[in-house]
């Protein structure tokens, strides 16, 4: 009987990386992002009716 090994090591080490680069841009959105304006077209070249 032989033995074959199946293991991939390269898909291995592809998947470790993109995981940690996904995990590292999570954590900048939640962390450093500075966020975005809460309503961009408000007040932006009209005049406002109070």
């Amino acid at each position: 009987m032989s033995s074959k090994d199946l293991y991939n090591r390269k898909g291995y080490i592809t998947f470790l990386v993109v995981t940690a680069l996904n995990i590292l841009f999570f954590v900048y959105i939640a962390v450093g992002h500075p966020g975005v304006v809460s309503n961009p077209g408000e007040n932006y070249g009209i005049e406002s009716k109070k």
